[in-house]
C-alpha cells in the first residue's frame, strides 16, 4: 500500500534569525543527505505554508510503501540539529492510505465493488 504522511512543523525564532545563506548551508549540510538517504524509499516535498497559516508554518509531504523506512527517517530527522537544537517543532502528522478503502473492500469482502 501506498502511504501519504503530512507532517506540519513551524520554525523557531532561532531559525528566522539565520540570513537565507545560512539556511540553506544548513539545509545542504544536515536536511538534504538524510533525505538522500531515503530517497530509494520516500519522496520527500516541502512547502512553504506561513503566508496561509500560522501555524505550521511548513509541512513535508512524503509518500512510501515502507513505513518501517519512513519510521526510521523521521527518528534522524528528529535527531537532527533542525529539530534536536530547537530550529523547528513538529505540530503535526497524519498518515492517510492511498484508496485504502479498495484494498479493504477486496481483502474483506472479496470483490472490490463497494465504492465509499
Amino acid at each position: 500500500m501506498k502511504y501519504g504522511i503530512f507532517i506540519g512543523y513551524t520554525f523557531t525564532p532561532a531559525w528566522l534569525q539565520k540570513s537565507g545563506k545560512e539556511r540553506e548551508q544548513f539545509q545542504q549540510e544536515h536536511i538534504a543527505p538524510l533525505i538522500a538517504k531515503y530517497a530509494d524509499r520516500l519522496t520527500v516535498q516541502h512547502y512553504d505554508a506561513e503566508a496561509f497559516s500560522a501555524q505550521p508554518t511548513d509541512f513535508a509531504f512524503i509518500t512510501t510503501e515502507d513505513l518501517r523506512a519512513y519510521y526510521f527517517f523521521i527518528e534522524e530527522l528528529r535527531d537532527s540539529p533542525l529539530f534536536a537544537d530547537g530550529y523547528a517543532q513538529i505540530n503535526v502528522i497524519h498518515v492517510g492510505m492511498a484508496d485504502g478503502y479498495r484494498q479493504f473492500e477486496e481483502e474483506v469482502h472479496g470483490d472490490g465493488d463497494d465504492a465509499h
